[in-house]
């Protein structure tokens, strides 16, 4: 078994890969040449500190790595069926551990499925710590949230406005949460046509949500309350968003389970599709020697 740079390899190639090690996964996350294109673009993956575990000519599974300003970010990481139980996700932790070490991130990021134990157990044996859970939250079209006599308990929206892509990287640079590497500036600054509206509620509160919109679905759902009741203020943010799409699927990605503002979501509509557990692991510093001479 070799590891070779994913910069070896083409678009296609690393895409069938993917989708071979995910034939069997617990959620099914198919990836096409250009969904992996953005995905390298949006989530800052650095190719030639990723790779691919290969025998003969087959790849036996692949490993990315997102690099940022002072940490890292393990992704896309699997085995297809015919290189488990070898050793192989172990191979490929090895290097992106070490190509993060070599570029002299401090921390590095990852997300494991929960329910997913191989790769939980690989990572806790690696020295990563849980840090919390993150929800993949959904709302199918037209929901309706409660019966008419409960909506109209909730806080009614005395004003709007709705803001374009630049001034939503404007909102954004302001926000109060601690977003996942999925929801970080960094990602929603390279997502072409974000968009966010703006509410006040008649009692006060004040917040905002961010989304993307497509035929069929809204992604790149992001919300932060300025003032208010964050489960109330979120709901009301939500709710005038659905007002305005009303026919489109919906989809949150990683929310922290703990957060005050997703009971907000769950008012709204939204259910809890499956959960990711978000871990961390410091990394030690290069040694000076390596530094000077690699």
């Amino acid at each position: 078994m070799e590891l070779i740079p994913a910069t070896e390899f083409s678009l296609e190639e690393l895409a069938e890969a993917y989708n071979e090690t995910r034939i069997d996964y617990i959620i099914p996350m198919p990836m096409t040449v250009e969904r992996l294109r953005d995905y390298i673009s949006v989530y800052d993956v650095e190719l030639s500190c990723s790779c691919a575990a290969v025998r003969g000519d087959e790849i036996l599974g692949i490993g990315m790595l997102g690099v940022r300003q002072g940490r890292g970010w393990i992704t896309r990481l699997g085995v297809l069926p015919s290189g488990r139980r070898q050793g192989v996700g172990s191979h490929l932790m090895a290097f992106l551990l070490d190509a993060a070490r070599q570029r002299g991130l401090p921390v590095v990021w990852l997300e494991v499925i929960e329910g997913n134990n191989p790769a939980h157990e690989l990572f806790n044996g690696l020295n990563f710590r849980e840090t919390r859970e993150l929800i993949v939250a959904r709302r199918p079209p037209n929901f309706r949230a409660l019966a008419p006599g409960e909506l109209a308990a909730r806080p009614r929206v005395r004003n709007v406005r709705t803001l374009d892509h630049e001034a939503t990287l404007r909102l954004l640079e302001n926000r109060r949460d601690e977003p996942n590497w999925l929801n970080q500036n960094e990602s929603l600054q390279k997502v072409a046509d974000l968009s966010s509206l703006v509410i006040e509620t008649v009692d006060g509160g004040q917040g905002w949500v961010t989304f993307k919109t497509s035929l069929l679905r809204l992604t790149r759902i992001v919300v932060d309350v300025l003032a208010g009741d964050p489960a109330a203020v979120t709901t009301a943010a939500l709710q005038t968003l659905h007002e305005f799409f009303p026919t489109q699927d919906a989809i949150a990605e990683n929310i922290p389970a703990k957060a005050a503002i997703w009971p907000g979501f769950q008012d709204a509509g939204y259910f809890d599709a499956f959960r990711r557990i978000e871990m961390v692991r410091p990394m030690p510093p290069l040694e000076r020697d390596e530094q000077d001479f690699g």
